[in-house]
């Protein structure tokens, strides 16, 4: 009596869907497939594929990653560059800001030293021409007031130019300290703007951190899914293993109590008459070719 055989279910290409443990062959691409929790699985290649997958997996993964980083490096260091481009240039305009102020004012201290000068020249040639006036005359100028109108009476024109002198000077004075006056506010206002400069540039190198500390998190989060997900992954294939071995060494249990059951039944018949075993080995006959029948209906697993 030949053995039988097991004909699981067949088909063209992969099948839609498999039962828990059901097998599946594909008559055009030669591949063999098996139902589990998760769907239908190619039982294909090394290791049924587990290996492969989970390379595949974990390369791309790495290249994703990779590429991620480089493209953060890139970014960090493009924002690096114009942000120290900035700040040089921002120093530079702070240092010839500061040259140019420290010019300023050293040339109106010079000119106001100058002006001083001037101004202390006048005043003693005045004082000289008075003390003249007053050695020369021979009226009795005791008191201040006398001395004023002595002066009037004498020299009235040069009383008149140095007024005049003074008022000039004054104006001087005036004109100057409204100039220091405007320079100086203008220096302030570019001062002021020169610091909201540096305060948005330092809220910029500030916001461009963050994001280099929420990018990387980003990625270790990342990260960590993806190894959770092959983990995962590789953890299912290894269980769907354990299944497939587990039927399969039920399957080889059967079949060994099977043949163990069919050569005791042997044995007996070898043991009987010859007519008693010709009765028998008939009756084994029918018996199979029924069991046989039905087996072969029963193991036959179709097509899909």
């Amino acid at each position: 009596m030949a053995n039988p055989v097991i004909r699981i279910k067949r088909g063209t290409g992969s099948p839609v869907s498999l039962q828990l443990a059901e097998l599946g062959f594909d008559k055009l691409n030669k591949k063999l497939f098996i139902g589990t929790e998760e769907g239908v699985f190619d039982l294909s290649g090394e290791s049924y594929a587990k290996k492969t997958f989970v390379d595949s997996a974990v390369a791309a993964e790495a290249a994703l990653r990779e590429s991620g980083d480089s493209n953060l490096s890139t970014s960090l260091n493009s924002e690096i560059s114009r942000a120290q481009g900035a700040e040089s240039d921002l120093a530079a305009d702070i240092s010839a800001e500061e040259t140019a102020r420290i010019a300023a004012v050293s040339a109106e201290q010079s000119a106001r030293e100058a002006a001083d000068l001037v101004l202390d020249g006048k005043i003693t040639t005045e004082k000289g021409r008075i003390d003249a006036i007053l050695s020369a005359s021979t009226a009795d100028a005791d008191t201040f007031k006398e001395v004023v109108d002595l002066i009037n009476s004498v020299d009235l024109t040069n009383d008149n130019a140095l007024a005049a002198a003074v008022l000039s000077i004054n104006d001087d004075i005036a004109d100057e300290t409204s100039a220091r006056q405007s320079a100086d506010t203008a220096l302030g206002l570019r001062i002021d703007g020169v610091e909201t400069s540096a305060t948005a540039l330092t809220g910029r190198v500030s916001a461009a951190e963050q994001d280099i500390v929420d990018n990387a998190a980003d990625i270790a989060a990342e990260e960590t899914a993806r190894i959770a997900a092959v983990s995962a992954e590789a953890t299912s294939r290894a269980n769907a293993d354990t299944t497939l071995q587990n039927n399969i060494d039920a399957e080889a249990s059967n079949r060994s109590t099977a043949d163990t059951s069919l050569s005791n039944r042997i044995t007996t018949l070898e043991n009987a008459s010859a007519d008693s075993r010709l009765d028998a080995v008939e009756a084994d006959v029918a018996d199979h070719e029924t069991r046989i029948s039905a087996l072969e209906s029963t193991i036959d697993g179709g097509t899909y």
